[in-house]
């Protein structure tokens, strides 16, 4: 998939990855490369968005080329209820239960994902204790392996207290951020990938740029 692109040797599955940005919304044009790319290998995606309607989301996945695999696609809008992601986690590691928000329909089984998109994860905590925040990654953890899904989990860095975002990071199996700069009047973007399972921790930043086709890598910069 799109983490190829990164240069990276071992693209890891059957884990939770935390995908940042300190700003702006590449994390969606991210999203989208993700989710067209596991749906044209067979794959099933779930795209759960805790800022967009589902007719928002599926426009936006529809422009990228994803029209054509909609039948393993399932995309759930206007997420908003912190406490039904804990009751998903909690019922035996499953997630099985009601999701609730806007668009969310009767009842929805995502334990047959083989990628599950949570957009934004962090926004959905901002009022939570740490002590919440590391359980519900633990269970997420427990089920990626148990279940075989990955997860990326989308957050915005510092909606969240320093030290839960530290524990987060130090719980997941990978970071992916998104770096901005601004220098003489341009502006800069790099991927930084400080840790990746079954990789050694990078020394150097990605450059990147944001084009018509999503995100174009800078191919004289590898990982590794």
């Amino acid at each position: 998939m799109v983490l190829t692109s990164f240069g990276l040797k071992n693209v890891p599955s059957n884990v939770v990855l935390l995908i940042e940005e300190d700003i702006g919304d590449v994390k969606s044009v991210f999203f989208r490369k993700i989710s067209l790319d596991a749906l044209k290998l067979g794959k099933k995606v779930h795209y759960i968005s805790t800022r967009s309607s589902r007719n928002d989301i599926m426009e936006e996945l529809t422009r990228s080329g994803i029209h054509d695999h909609l039948e393993n696609l399932d995309v759930i809008g206007n997420f908003s209820d912190p406490v039904s992601l804990l009751d998903m986690c909690y019922r035996r590691h499953k997630l099985t239960s009601r999701l609730y928000g806007e668009d969310a329909g009767p009842l929805h089984n995502i334990t047959d994902a083989d990628v599950c998109i949570i957009d934004m994860f962090s926004s959905l905590f901002i009022h939570e204790e740490i002590e919440v925040i590391s359980e519900t990654i633990e269970a997420l953890t427990k089920i990626s392996r148990e279940e075989n899904i990955t997860f990326l989990l989308a957050a915005d860095i510092g909606i969240l207290p320093e030290r839960a975002e530290k524990i987060v990071r130090s719980m997941v199996d990978g970071v992916i951020q998104f770096k901005t700069e601004y220098a003489g009047g341009k502006i800069n973007r790099f991927i930084n990938i400080p840790k990746m399972k079954g990789s050694i921790p990078l020394n150097k930043m990605i450059a990147y740029n944001v084009t018509g086709q999503g995100i174009t890598m800078d191919t004289r910069e590898r990982v590794g």
